[in-house]
C-alpha cells in the first residue's frame, strides 16, 4: 500500500499560524487592560458606593465579551442568592436585585461544594436528577451558563454568573481561569468594603462610649450647672409672687425679675444643649465650626469640676478660626485632653495647678488647638507611645483616651502629638484643615431677630393653636403668642385637636412632636392626606435630625428645638403665616381669574391666545381666516370681561390664571407672552 507524502508546511500555513498566535495575544492583552482597569476602580472602594462600581463593572464585562447577562451574587447562609448586581447586553434584562426566587438545589449544591457550574447546551448539560434547573431553564430561555464560585476567608461567600439566551456558548478553561480572576477581585472588594465599613461602626460606637464616660465623670459638675440656674428661677419668680402678693409692684422690678427667669433659662438650656451634644449618638456631620465658641461649651461643662481641684484655666481662643467637622467629637478630643492635664496635676502643687488652653492659626493657615499643663510631663522615650491603645500612666485607666483623640483627629484629616515644656509639665496639640472661607460665610448664623409684635400677622379672625401635652408649656407658649398680637387656642393633644378644631381660620400650628395619642407627625400627615393642612411649626424636646428632616420634607414650616427663644419663636410664627397669607391671595387671584376666562366665548378665548403670543390682529386675521375688523372687535371684548386696558395687563392675568404655563397648543406662549409685554407700546 503506497503512503502519501507528508505535506510540508507552506508559507501561507506559517502566515496563517502567525496571525492565530497575534489575535489571541492581542485578546489576552486586551483581557489584561480590562483587569487593570477595574483593580484601578476597586483600589479604593466604599461600602456607599461599591455596588454603583460593581455594576458598571459587569456593563464593561457583558460589552466586552459579548455575553447576554453577567450577575454578581452573595451566597447567604449557603441557603439562597442574593443578587448585589446586574448587567446585560441590549435587548436582555438584567436581574433584579434581592434574593433570587427560583428553587435550584442541585445549582446550590454544586456552589457550596465550590465547583463551577459550566454548561454550554442547556437543558442537555444538566445531570438527570436536575429536575428544577432543567425546567427553569425551558421557562427562561437559558441556553448556556457559567457561575464561578468564589471563596473569601476559607469559604464560598459570592458567585460571578454568565449567560446566554440569544446562542449558546462555549466556556474555555483558560477563559474560566480569567474570569475567576475578575470574580475574586469583586469579592475581595466586597470583603475589604463590608470590614471597613464594620471597623468604621465599631470606631464611631467606641468613641461614643468614651464620650460618655467622660460625661459621666462630670455628673456632679453638669448638676451644679443645672442646678444654679433653676434656682435662681425659682428664687426670682417667687420673689416676683412676693411682689405681687404685697400689691406694691412696680413695673421695673417685674421686669427686673422676668428678665433674670429668661437669662437663666437659656444659660440652663445651653447646658442641656451642649451635654446632649457630647452624648448624641448620629452619623458623623461635617460641618463649620467656629473652634473658639465650640471650646467655650466644653470649658463651661467642666468648669464646676476645675474649681472642685483646684485648677485655674487660661484661655486664648482667636476668634475666627474655623474647621470642617463634627462639632460633638472634636469637643470630645478637647474634653479628653483638659480631664488628662487636670489628671496630671492632681499630686502637684496647688500654685502650678493650671491649664492653658488656646486656638489660633499656624503658618501653614491650619488651626491648631494646645492643651498645656503644669503636672509631671512626659518622659522622651515614651511621647511616641502615649497615642498607642492601652497605654497609661494611671491605674484606673484603660489607656484608650489618647487613641482615641488620635483616630478622631485623624479622620477630621489633622494630626495630633505632645511634647514636653521647658519649665515642666506637658502640651498636647492638634491641627485641623480650615475650612473655606466661602463655606464659614454660607453658615454664618444670623442675627438675633428683634421682637416687634407689630409684624405679627393674621388678625382676630385668625388663630394660631398650640398642640403640647404639658400644661405649663402651652401656657407659656400662649402668652408669648398673645403677647405678640395672635389669637391662641392650646390642645393639650393631637386627638383633643382633631375632634374639636377651632371654628375660625387656622393661621399656624405650634406642634409637639411626641404626644400621648396620635404624634405630631401623625397629625401632620392626616392633614395633608384631608387637603387642609396650615402653616406647621413643630416645637419639641425630641429634636432628632432625621426627625425634622422628615417634617420638614413634609412641608413643615420650621423645626424648633425647646426651650426655644422668644424671638426666634415670634419670627417662625410670622414667616409661616406670611407665607400661607401669599400662597391663599395667589389661589384666590388664580381663581378669580380663572372666573374671567371662563366668561370668554370660544372665538375670545381663541383670540386670547394669539394676543398673549405677540400676534398683530393682521396676523390673526389671517391665520384665523376672518376680517381684521372681526379680531378688533373681539379683541376689545376679551380686554373688558377679563378687565384689563392692555396688552401687559392681559398677559400677567393669563399668567395669575395659569394659563401660559399649560397651554400644550400653543408651543413657547409663555415665552411669547413675556415678548408681547415688551411690545405691547407697539401699534397694533
Amino acid at each position: 500500500m503506497s503512503r502519501e507524502p507528508a505535506r510540508v508546511p507552506t508559507q501561507a500555513d506559517a502566515a496563517e499560524k502567525r496571525s492565530d498566535a497575534e489575535a489571541i495575544l492581542l485578546e489576552r492583552l486586551a483581557f489584561e487592560r480590562l483587569l487593570a482597569d477595574l483593580s484601578e476602580r476597586f483600589a479604593d472602594v466604599s461600602s456607599a458606593d461599591f455596588l454603583t462600581k460593581a455594576e458598571r463593572s459587569l456593563s464593561q464585562l457583558v460589552s466586552f465579551l459579548g455575553y447576554d447577562r453577567c450577575t454578581f451574587a452573595e451566597l447567604v447562609a449557603g441557603d439562597y442568592l442574593n443578587v448585589l448586581c446586574s448587567a446585560a447586553a441590549s435587548g436582555q434584562e438584567a436581574l433584579p436585585r434581592g434574593r433570587f426566587s427560583y428553587r435550584l438545589p442541585w445549582f446550590l449544591g454544586e456552589l457550596r461544594a465550590g465547583r463551577v457550574v459550566s454548561m454550554s447546551r442547556l437543558p442537555d448539560d444538566l445531570p438527570a436528577h436536575a429536575i428544577d434547573e432543567a425546567e427553569h431553564c425551558r421557562k427562561t430561555g437559558l441556553r448556556s451558563h457559567l457561575s464561578i464560585p468564589l471563596r473569601i476567608g476559607g469559604r464560598v461567600t459570592s458567585v460571578l454568573s454568565f449567560a446566554a439566551v440569544r446562542a449558546a456558548r462555549s466556556w474555555p478553561p483558560d477563559m474560566v481561569a480569567r474570569l475567576k480572576i475578575v470574580g475574586e477581585l469583586l469579592g475581595g472588594a466586597m470583603a475589604l468594603a463590608r470590614t471597613e465599613e464594620e471597623a468604621r461602626q465599631l470606631r464611631r460606637r467606641v468613641w461614643h462610649a468614651d464620650r460618655v464616660a467622660r460625661v459621666s465623670a462630670l455628673t456632679a459638675a453638669i448638676a451644679h450647672e443645672l442646678n444654679q440656674p433653676l434656682a435662681a428661677i425659682l428664687s426670682n419668680a417667687q420673689a416676683g409672687l412676693k411682689y405681687l402678693e404685697r400689691g406694691d409692684a412696680r413695673l421695673d422690678l417685674v421686669q427686673s425679675v422676668l428678665e433674670a427667669v429668661v437669662r437663666e433659662d437659656k444659660r440652663a438650656a445651653e447646658t442641656i444643649r451642649a451635654m446632649r451634644a457630647l452624648l448624641r449618638h448620629d452619623e458623623t456631620q461635617h460641618e463649620p465650626i467656629d473652634l473658639a465658641v465650640a471650646l467655650r461649651e466644653v470649658l463651661r461643662l467642666m468648669e464646676s469640676e476645675l474649681l472642685r481641684q483646684g485648677i485655674r484655666v487660661e484661655t486664648q481662643l482667636a476668634e475666627g478660626c474655623r474647621v470642617m467637622g463634627d462639632k460633638a467629637q472634636i469637643e470630645q478630643v478637647v474634653l479628653n485632653l483638659m480631664l488628662n492635664a487636670a489628671s496630671a496635676m492632681q499630686a502637684g502643687e496647688p500654685a502650678r495647678r493650671c491649664v492653658r488652653l488656646d486656638v489660633s492659626r499656624n503658618e501653614a493657615g491650619s488651626v491648631e488647638v494646645a492643651v498645656r499643663d503644669m503636672g509631671k510631663g512626659i518622659a522622651p522615650g515614651e511621647l511616641e507611645t502615649i497615642f498607642e491603645p492601652f497605654w497609661t500612666s494611671r491605674h484606673e485607666g484603660l489607656g484608650l483616651g489618647l487613641a482615641i483623640c488620635r483616630s478622631i483627629v485623624e479622620s477630621h484629616n489633622g494630626r495630633i502629638w505632645a511634647e514636653s515644656n521647658a519649665d515642666g509639665g506637658a502640651s498636647f496639640r492638634f491641627e485641623l484643615p480650615a475650612a473655606p472661607e466661602e463655606t464659614a460665610d454660607a453658615h454664618t448664623p444670623p442675627a438675633s431677630i428683634e421682637l416687634e409684635p407689630s409684624t405679627a400677622s393674621g388678625g382676630a379672625e385668625e388663630v394660631v393653636c398650640v398642640i403640647d401635652d404639658d400644661p405649663a408649656v402651652r401656657e407659656g407658649l400662649g402668652r408669648l403668642l398673645e403677647g405678640a398680637g395672635w389669637t391662641v387656642a392650646s390642645y393639650g393633644s393631637a386627638d383633643e385637636f382633631v375632634a374639636r378644631p377651632p371654628a375660625p381660620q387656622v393661621a399656624c400650628i405650634l406642634l409637639d412632636m411626641r404626644m400621648p395619642g396620635l404624634s405630631g407627625e401623625a397629625l401632620q400627615q392626616r392633614l395633608l392626606e384631608k387637603g387642609c393642612a396650615p402653616p406647621i411649626i413643630f416645637v419639641t424636646g425630641h429634636g432628632e435630625v432625621a426627625s425634622g428632616i422628615g417634617a420638614m420634607k413634609l412641608g413643615a414650616s420650621d423645626f424648633l428645638e425647646k426651650p426655644v427663644d422668644a424671638e426666634v419663636l415670634v419670627a417662625a410664627v410670622s414667616r409661616a403665616i406670611e407665607h400661607s397669607s401669599d400662597r391663599r391671595r395667589h389661589e384666590l387671584a388664580q381663581v378669580a381669574a380663572m372666573g374671567r376666562v371662563d366668561r370668554l366665548s370660544p372665538r375670545e378665548r381663541e383670540i386670547m391666545e394669539h394676543v398673549i403670543r405677540g400676534r398683530m390682529n393682521k396676523q390673526i386675521a389671517a391665520d384665523l381666516l376672518i376680517a381684521e375688523q372681526t379680531v378688533k372687535q373681539h379683541r376689545g371684548r376679551v380686554m373688558e370681561k377679563m378687565g384689563v386696558r392692555s396688552v401687559v395687563e392681559l398677559v400677567q392675568a393669563c399668567e395669575a390664571a395659569g394659563l401660559l404655563s399649560n397651554q400644550p397648543s400653543t408651543a413657547g406662549a409663555s415665552e411669547a407672552g413675556r415678548d408681547s409685554v415688551k411690545r405691547a407700546a407697539a401699534p397694533l
